[in-house]
């Protein structure tokens, strides 16, 4: 069936067309933490969701942080208030489709096509992709999906999935602060569809998917029973302080417990006894270990994690982890290329990478990529050359939300320690 309320807002990768429900919920999890923390007002673009226009370097008024989490934060709620469970993807319908490139916008024609009785459509897609055919699946009377006339150019999946589901309920609660005064009518639904997650989700009240979920929706709400799920969590924090600790560090204030706080502060003290270790094996003053897919990523989510502990915990983490993450994202990191992980940042970037212009050897301003790879079994390349997704793809979600986090909060740390 056709659904409505999912051609507004969002955002796919630039190397693909997909959107995934976590990549959403990252990205404006991530960007409302910034909002709410150091409200940068940079206003370049004009975004006028009810014509759906975006004007680049025409400023409107507005914060453009507000705009891109407003239009995060539409397609989920969209998802969810047509359906009424979020989406897993939003995906390409066809084999042509995924191979394209250029502009999103022209591999669709814009019109609705609505299914027969007899499902037809969805009977020929799911044949189609059972086969793993090369051909383009057609449909009686129809031209092959993806082409104008065919059947809808996308298909949306659902999925029970605890961590997507807490992700979501996590991001949606921090929109909401962030949404209060500049869209209130969204503000309240995504805060509402968060405590609707929440007392949903399939997991048990000690798995730790919950732990991000319940920080963000005491922050929002300051209901008792987040914190007591918090405390009930403790165990499942001090068991994985390289996931979780930085959400302990950050409950330590807003729960206030005794207990919760000695528990907290030991286990963290621990675990910064094991970053130095790990920092001590590597030149680049952080933990960091080559693998095969590019660590660019992991390594601003680090350094993200590394500014609330400094925040939360100052005397037992210092600034310096966080800092030097961002050092080694702009070119302070393994092998003959030094190139910024930023294209267009630093004097030398990225600028052949996989994104939608890649056949054009080309760039997008400001994409970040996961960089350095390593071929085994101990040469670290980093190649400039753009069909290599393992080294040079730009994807949205962490990769996205957390450079600009990073950079925000460098900025107003220096400030603070001159």
């Amino acid at each position: 069936d056709h659904v409505p309320g999912l051609n507004v807002g969002g955002w796919h990768d630039a190397g693909d067309y997909d959107l995934r429900v976590e990549s959403q919920a990252g990205t404006i999890l991530g960007l409302s933490w910034a909002w709410e923390l150091f409200h940068p007002q940079l206003d370049e673009t004009t975004v006028d969701q009810k014509q759906k226009l975006v004007l680049i370097h025409r400023p409107d008024g507005k914060p453009d942080m507000l705009q891109q989490i407003e239009h995060g934060a539409l397609s989920i709620v969209g998802g969810y208030k047509s359906m009424g469970c979020l989406y897993r993807g939003i995906q390409d319908a066809s084999l042509h489709q995924y191979t394209h490139l250029g502009d999103a916008a022209t591999m669709t024609d814009n019109i609705v096509f609505m299914d027969d009785d007899k499902g037809t459509a969805m009977k020929v897609h799911m044949d189609y992709a059972k086969r793993g055919d090369q051909s383009e699946p057609k449909i009686d009377g129809l031209p092959p999906l993806g082409f104008p006339g065919s059947a809808d150019d996308r298909w949306v999946f659902t999925e029970d999935n605890p961590l997507h589901e807490m992700q979501a309920a996590a991001a949606l609660a921090a929109t909401s602060r962030a949404m209060k005064g500049y869209n209130n009518d969204l503000s309240e639904d995504c805060l509402r569809i968060a405590g609707e997650l929440w007392d949903r989700v399939n997991a048990p009240a000690d798995a730790p998917e919950r732990i991000l979920a319940a920080v963000e929706l005491l922050v929002s709400t300051g209901d008792p029973r987040y914190k007591a799920a918090i405390i009930g969590l403790a165990g499942a924090i001090e068991s994985d302080m390289e996931h979780y600790g930085w959400l302990g560090a950050r409950a330590i204030a807003l729960v206030d417990d005794g207990d919760f706080t000695q528990q907290m502060r030991a286990a963290l003290e621990q675990y910064r006894a094991e970053v130095d270790i790990l920092e001590s094996g590597t030149p680049y003053g952080i933990p960091y270990e080559p693998v095969v897919w590019g660590a660019g990523w992991g390594i601003q989510d680090f350094g993200v994690h590394q500014y609330f502990l400094h925040k939360s915990v100052p005397d037992i983490f210092p600034s310096k982890f966080m800092l030097h993450a961002i050092d080694f994202v702009l070119g302070c990191h393994p092998g003959p290329n030094n190139a910024s992980l930023v294209s267009g940042v630093g004097a030398k970037s990225v600028l052949t990478a996989y994104g939608v212009n890649r056949a054009d050897w080309s760039y997008i301003p400001g994409g970040s990529v996961s960089g350095t790879a390593l071929i085994r079994p101990d040469f670290p390349e980093l190649l400039d050359w753009p069909f290599l997704w393992q080294q040079t793809e730009y994807c949205l979600g962490i990769p996205t939300s957390d450079y600009v986090f990073l950079i925000l909060a460098a900025k107003d740390m220096l400030a603070e320690e001159q």
